[in-house]
């Protein structure tokens, strides 16, 4: 176990919600969860996943302030904003659902992602372009599409921006693949790979998916930190728990220290749901979407039990509590 707990700061899902869907909890549970967090100045920005009583998933972002709270009047109801090109052909569901975002910052361009969540024959990964300012969406949605072997449902590319400023996607933990990409243009986004590793840390072995994506990918110390998640057999249904590691900053992007053990982020509700379980396989889950490092500490954002938004702030003594060096063939 990790020697210090983690400072946890939990929304309550009412505060999050946009004027626009002010009327969600007069109608039954809202759940707001997963958050994905971007520095701005002095401040933050989170979006997240909300579910409403009528069970459509939507995203939403707000401003948080130094101290972490949440600037009255910020929230905005991003997917009631998003232009889909006209003749997009693709499954109703992949225009409808909206899952996991993840924020970034490239050059003075600021943009959101998210998937289609989990329906056949695939899913979808797309990423629009916001107003720097009032965080309005700019264009149109842009998918993500991969030159050569993908997985048919998949979640979590999450980009980073690598040497030169070229830019990356981190396709995968195990086995460890990463993409290049352009954001220019306005049309879909190719990314192609550069850069495959074959590794499954002794501690995770591949049951359940291996390691799994989370949070971007952070430079720090010379080195790429992600912070992503682990599912468990449990007692009472799927666990899903936090994890660090840290690949190499440059191509090939190797990993150099893997898990040994979780990363404790912060949980003050245990198993305990307000609501009904969104999926009935699945017990505790902590899901990391957004991380960053801030002097001594990380602050990584994460979603609770698939209800709470919430921002855990970690000592860097603490993660590297979790990680040993990685030996290539063990």
């Amino acid at each position: 176990m990790n020697a210090k707990a983690a400072e946890c700061i939990v929304f309550k899902p009412a505060a999050l919600l946009p004027d626009a869907w002010g009327s969600f909890p007069a109608h039954g549970p809202v759940r707001c969860f997963n958050p994905g967090l971007l520095r701005d100045g002095n401040g933050w920005i989170l979006a997240y996943r909300v579910v409403g009583p009528d069970g459509l998933r939507r995203i939403a972002l707000c401003r948080l302030d130094a101290a972490f709270r949440i600037v009255a009047g910020s929230a905005l109801p991003l997917t009631d904003r998003v232009r889909f090109r006209r003749g997009t052909e693709m499954p109703e569901v992949a225009t409808k659902w909206f899952a996991d975002p993840r924020l970034y910052r490239f050059g003075g361009q600021v943009f959101v992602y998210w998937n289609s969540g989990w329906h056949e024959p695939r899913n979808h990964q797309f990423l629009q372009e916001l107003d720097a300012t009032t965080l309005v969406p700019r264009g149109h949605p842009r998918e993500l599409l991969l030159r050569g072997e993908r997985q048919k449902l998949e979640k979590n590319w999450t980009l980073f921006a690598g040497a030169g400023n070229r830019l990356h996607a981190l396709y995968s933990i195990t086995p460890h693949r990463v993409l290049e990409l352009s954001v220019a243009g306005d049309g879909d986004i190719v990314c192609e790979e550069i850069a495959r590793c074959e590794w499954t840390p002794a501690e995770y072995p591949a049951c359940h998916g291996g390691l799994r994506g989370g949070a971007p990918p952070v430079e720090s110390e010379g080195k790429l930190w992600v912070f992503g998640h682990s599912v468990h057999d449990g007692a009472d249904g799927y666990r899903y728990a936090a994890v660090a590691y840290a690949c190499e900053a440059t191509r090939p992007f190797a990993p150099a220290l893997q898990p040994v053990q979780p990363l404790a982020l912060g949980n003050p509700f245990g198993t305990q749901r307000a609501h009904g379980r969104l999926n009935p396989a699945v017990d505790e889950v902590i899901y990391p979407c957004g991380a960053a490092r801030d002097g001594a500490r990380w602050v990584v954002s994460h979603g609770i039990n698939d209800e709470h938004c919430a921002i855990s702030l970690v000592d860097h003594t603490v993660v590297l509590a979790t990680v040993r060096p990685f030996a290539t063939g063990r």
